[in-house]
């Protein structure tokens, strides 16, 4: 989920995905240890984590984890509990590392100002690498390859999957504010016409409303939503030709690049080898299709 905003001034806000506000929610920490032994509790006390392994000597022992709940299957709040991907592999992360691993809770727009306000050391909450981010932030190996996708209503499938369909006069195209799928519509669909809302959820009920004619987020919205992720949804399906490739990896500051983005990259690696990586997604991501233009034998 998720775009890209500049260092400064009014500009800085533009491209980045916005949580909702609520008061008292800057950086209102998730009171949730994640060590090698510990389970991710709300409201719990920090758990002791195992001494550090050799190559993390240099680590802090506890690593605050900057996460915007707002995201699912990436990030998001069941029962209180902070879960999805970013948090389970947050545990596995503690695991390797043997540091404590505390997920903050902070707004969307507000992520980039805490890591670098040194308020959170890594940012997990499925954060696309772009251009405009790596000006700001050193971002680690990615975990997960992705791109803008859109969904429609599946009584309009016949009339709206061509893929010429969507940049037409006329055409409703919704988006989430401040995103790369906003900011994909903004560049390439000049000839629809752009709605944004604040949140994925106020996109789609848009969409099933009939306010707009699609709705483009990341890959993985669309798959939780025509995957039947939590809740089965009867009106929507995916398109699943990839509008951009992106790639998801977590960021920390550049000057911490040869310490804790080292150490990050490691893990990863261990992850992928050990196969927890892919039981991690695989257990939140159910459904993962993309459709491929082949073109005919000449």
């Amino acid at each position: 989920m998720t775009g890209t905003r500049s260092a400064s001034g009014a500009a800085a806000r533009r491209d980045v995905r916005r949580a909702p506000r609520t008061a008292g929610n800057r950086l209102a920490i998730a009171a949730a240890a994640i060590a090698a032994v510990g389970a991710l509790a709300a409201g719990g006390a920090l758990a002791q984590a195992p001494s550090p392994t050799k190559g993390s000597a240099k680590l802090p022992a506890e690593i605050r984890v900057g996460i915007t709940p707002n995201y699912p299957p990436l990030a998001f709040k069941r029962d209180g509990q902070l879960v999805g991907i970013e948090p389970d592999l947050a545990k596995e992360l503690a695991n390797q590392l043997g540091v404590r691993f505390v997920l903050v809770e902070t707004p969307w727009d507000e992520l980039l100002d805490a890591l670098e306000g040194r308020e959170v050391d890594v940012i997990m909450s499925g954060v696309s690498v772009t251009e405009r981010r790596k000006k700001r932030v050193h971002f680690t190996q990615s975990y997960l390859e992705t791109g803008q996708m859109a969904l429609i209503r599946k009584d309009d499938l016949t009339k709206l999957s061509p893929p010429d369909a969507m940049n037409q006069k006329g055409v409703k195209v919704g988006v989430e504010r401040l995103t790369t799928g906003a900011k994909y519509a903004r560049e390439k669909l000049e000839s629809a016409t752009i709605v944004e809302y604040d949140s994925i959820d106020a996109g789609l009920e848009a969409l099933r409303g009939k306010q707009i004619d699609y709705f483009i987020h990341d890959a993985p919205t669309v798959w939780r939503v025509s995957g039947h992720f939590d809740a089965a949804d009867d009106q929507l399906t995916g398109l699943y030709r990839p509008l951009t490739h992106e790639e998801i990896a977590w960021a920390v500051r550049k000057d911490d690049a040869s310490t804790l983005g080292a150490a990050l990259d490691g893990a990863l690696d261990k992850l992928r080898t050990n196969g927890s990586l892919a039981k991690v997604l695989d257990r939140w991501i159910t459904v993962r299709k993309v459709t491929k233009e082949i073109a005919p034998a000449s």
